[in-house]
């Protein structure tokens, strides 16, 4: 992901709004955007960048298809800061590098296949939370 990508992330995203106001992105960012070394230039008063693009695809008035979903209970109701679960954060406390690097084949281990064609995104999903669950 990179800022270039813009365009493209734009045209990938889902045609609707991400928040429904003000408070709903900014209670969402504050959980999301605040800790991520996507956006760390855009907080920095001593780095310089433009931040994450997937905010500025947000700002422009779409959801980018990299938030997914959060959770929900039984009546669709949502955490503000759980609303969506962005696949592309990267915690400032994860290491150096904001890139996720595979794990390399140990040396004198032969594989049956290549690695390149599986290593993708992937995103777990949370567990559902009982405290959620209806009382009988």
């Amino acid at each position: 992901m990179t800022p270039d990508s813009v365009d493209d992330l734009y045209e990938q995203a889902v045609h609707e709004p991400a928040f429904s106001n003000s408070d709903e992105g900014y209670g969402w960012m504050d959980n999301w955007c605040d800790r991520c070394v996507h956006d760390k230039s855009a907080r920095s008063k001593t780095e310089v960048g433009p931040g994450c693009p997937l905010v500025l695809v947000a700002l422009m008035g779409r959801r980018p298809m990299q938030w997914l979903d959060g959770p929900r209970d039984q009546h669709g109701r949502y955490s503000i800061a759980d609303q969506y679960h962005c696949i592309e954060f990267r915690s400032e406390d994860d290491g150096p590098s904001p890139e996720p690097t595979p794990i390399p084949t140990p040396p004198g281990q032969g594989e049956l296949l290549p690695r390149e064609p599986f290593e993708v995104v992937r995103m777990l999903t949370p567990l559902p939370n009982p405290a959620m669950a209806e009382v009988a």
